[in-house]
């Protein structure tokens, strides 16, 4: 079993004793300074959950009744509170009860069919309780929708059921609602927000407890949503793959793949949040870390990377940044900034960061502990967001301009999760804070500013709630348009699919960007293989005379320019870095091309009973196999070789092979379909069927659950988590189909 953070575990020491809030420092005569904070109402404390108090998860707004609109927010108890934000008024129905899990994560909101109420979705279960929970789902009126367990893998000895992290609200696969959250296992699941049932291609498998929130956003301009999300990760061998302490962000696909992952070595429990603020307005990934793994060096860190996990800029700042970072207009000049708060384990501060480099623009100190999450507002309608920040003494309110404290609410509460800032039914600007009192008992405060705008104050470049709204998608202003991005300059594994290439040179791409075919003259038929350029979308087409040319974002690294063959070349294998390319002849010469080039041995030396028909790369690069028609393989570099063998005796020779990125085995498949696996999970074959063309190619899905396989007319099989997004069907080829190269992220 994976761990789970100790650091996480640490702070859900509910009731943090709490003493009266200080004044706060002489404000500056700024608009802000004068502004009255009118505590409209108050709820609590709730007796029913003494002790087990509202920690972690926020309030957010939801329509739930036709009354308007509501505050909702769970507890440790397992309750689920719904207020009116008109009056305080508990809605009809409400609270709902999970059964006794404790809820730290924050509600999510949504209306399913056609309804003009929405549905509320939590996790429950927390790093204290892991053995509780799930994913929860209630309707409009507090009765329960449905729920979902978490099911590890077998090879998991200690599963973990609960869910901290908050479900995100996203149109994944069906062009309706869907859901996506960590748990504290080590799955990921995607489920449809109606029933809850598991998505196609989940859950993902995240080796290790998840706390981030993911955020949800078209990153690509392809009008497809991706997942941006945070996890922890143990030294260790998860089926099959090694993996080192700390932490990683990864960008998942809406079937469950890994489009690109960047590691650390803190944990990363922050939840992203994703804008326009990179250099040119770019979409950024800005995300904390964590604080479980001492002396590491990304402890501390606030990190932006772009849409293809590469970092952009990191700052060290000065105490943990688990909390979640926001992104807000907080200079009022149209551009986007990163806000964060941190906590040294006494007090904390609040950091303004350019978004385009990381520079500072202010920082400020207060009183409490920053165990919850920052948002923004403009409170006083002058064009700029200000900063209200939870504290364990309070929400502290800064003026945006400058990081001065101009008031506290809440004053002799404690607080380690967001405030929500509403547009209320009567116009002006609400402000809600949930947390506990001395007694360790749930307290709800609601706050207004009499002649405030409040519809202004949660407008453009704002980020008024924990992960930005009630869908939780942790996303704001700056993203792509859907189809505004060339389709051939975004990563392969942003579009679910495969590329097919003939043998005279055409390409035919399904679910993946056309990015052109080989013209007449540009290679010598036969054509023999495609290979996707990975985190570019585009491809490499090579021929028998090991010519190459290059579609869309892939780099042409050379090719064999009318060298002399002994054999004629038969496959061609790309990079997991994208940086170059394999040949391999049928007499196993391998020819590398790349900056730099990694040459790791051929079989030229050799006598081979039969000849190569394939190469693929090993999940990290430094390695590769070959196999023959017998199906005898050959490891190169940190290639593996499994102590099984496929049987002397085949039906059809094997054609290729294919590798599992999650185990570092790989499968083989013949002519006829079988499919011969090692070290690789089974999961189907075409070797009972009768099929009009014999197999031609295999390629594997970005996460190694499922995999493809061609045919020679082009049709397409689709087994595991792989998804079929089309094949030729009845179209007429001018040539056979010769090889397929699937998204590999």
């Amino acid at each position: 079993m994976i761990t789970i953070s100790a650091a996480l575990a640490a702070a859900l020491g509910a009731g943090l004793p709490v003493d009266p809030a200080p004044a706060g420092q002489a404000a500056p005569l700024s608009a802000l300074a004068q502004t009255s904070f009118v505590k409209d109402w108050q709820q609590g404390p709730f007796t029913q959950d003494k002790g087990a108090p509202i920690a972690k998860s926020s309030p957010v707004v939801a329509t739930l009744d036709a009354k308007g609109p509501s505050v909702v927010v769970g507890d440790r108890s397992g309750f689920l509170y719904a207020f009116h934000l008109s009056d305080g008024s508990a809605v009809p129905g409400w609270p709902a009860n999970d059964g006794g899990a404790p809820i730290d994560s924050t509600p999510s909101v949504v209306a399913l069919g056609g309804s003009a109420f929405g549905s509320v979705f939590v996790g429950a279960g927390n790093a204290g309780y892991p053995d509780k929970g799930g994913y929860l789902a209630f309707n409009p009126s507090g009765a329960p929708l449905w729920s979902t367990t978490v099911v590890d893998p077998a090879t998991d000895a200690h599963p973990a059921y609960g869910v901290q992290a908050s479900l995100t609200v996203a149109d994944l696969q069906a062009g309706t609602p869907d859901l996506f959250a960590g748990s504290l296992g080590e799955v990921s699941y995607a489920l449809n927000a109606a029933n809850g049932s598991t998505l196609s291609g989940w859950p993902f498998f995240s080796a290790d407890s998840v706390f981030s929130t993911a955020a949800a956003a078209d990153l690509y301009g392809t009008g497809q949503t991706e997942l941006v999300v945070g996890g922890a990760s143990t030294k260790g061998l998860a089926l099959g793959q090694v993996y080192s302490a700390g932490g990683h962000l990864r960008i998942l696909d809406s079937r469950g793949g890994l489009i690109c992952s960047h590691p650390v070595d803190q944990e990363v429990d922050s939840s992203p949040a994703v804008g326009g603020f990179l250099p040119g307005r770019a979409v950024g990934i800005a995300v904390g870390t964590g604080s479980y793994y001492s002396g590491a060096s990304d402890t501390n860190v606030l990190d932006a990377f772009n849409s293809t996990c590469d970092l952009v800029w990191s700052d060290t700042l000065d105490g943990s940044t688990g909390s979640s970072p926001a992104v807000a207009d907080v200079q009022g000049n149209g551009l986007l900034d990163v806000v964060e708060g941190t906590d040294n384990g006494i007090t904390g501060d609040v950091w303004v960061l350019d978004g385009a480099t990381g520079a500072v623009v202010w920082h400020s100190s207060v009183d409490g502990r920053v165990l919850g999450s920052v948002v923004t507002a403009d409170l006083t309608g002058n064009g700029y967001q200000d900063i209200l920040v939870p504290t364990t003494q309070g929400v502290e309110v800064l003026d945006g301009m400058n990081g001065v404290e101009v008031g506290v609410l809440g004053k002799g509460l404690g607080f380690q999760n967001s405030p929500l800032v509403t547009d209320d039914p009567n116009g002006t600007i609400g402000i809600t804070v949930a947390g506990y009192n001395g007694h360790n008992e749930g307290m709800i405060e609601h706050y207004e500013i009499p002649g405030s705008n409040g519809a202004a104050a949660i407008g453009a470049g704002s980020w008024p709630m924990f992960h930005h709204d009630p869908q939780l998608s942790g996303a704001t202003s700056g993203l792509p348009a859907p189809g505004s991005v060339p389709p051939c300059s975004v990563p392969a594994g942003a579009n679910a699919g495969y590329d097919l290439v003939a043998a005279d040179g055409g390409v035919f791409t399904f679910g993946q960007p056309f990015c052109g075919s080989a013209e007449t003259g540009q290679l010598a038929p036969p054509v023999v293989g495609i290979a996707m350029s990975p985190g570019t979308g585009g491809y490499w087409v090579a021929d028998a005379e090991g010519n190459v040319v290059n579609f869309g974002g892939a780099q042409l690294y050379g090719s064999m320019m009318g060298r002399h063959l002994n054999s004629p070349i038969v496959g061609i294998a790309a990079r997991p870095d994208g940086l170059g390319y394999w040949l391999v002849a049928a007499d196993g010469g391998v020819f590398a091309f790349g900056n730099p080039a990694t040459y790791f041995g051929s079989l030229l030396s050799r006598h081979l009973s039969a000849p190569v028909v394939g190469i693929a790369s090993t999940p990290d690069g430094n390695g590769y196999w070959l196999v023959a028609s017998t199906g005898k393989v050959f490891a190169f570099g940190d290639a593996n070789l499994p102590r099984t063998t496929v049987p002397k005796h085949l039906n059809a020779p094997i054609v290729a092979l294919t590798p599992d990125v999650a185990t570092g085995g790989y499968w083989l498949t013949s002519a006829d379909g079988g499919v011969f696996n090692f070290s690789a999970p089974f999961e189907g074959s075409t070797a009972s069927m009768k099929l009009n063309e014999h197999i031609v190619g295999m390629a594997s899905t970005a996460d190694g659950d499922g995999y493809w396989l061609v045919a020679k007319d082009g049709g397409v099989f689709a087994f595991g988590n792989a998804p079929f997004v089309g094949s030729m069907g009845s179209r007429k080829l001018n040539t056979p189909v010769v090889s397929v190269s699937g998204y590999c992220g």
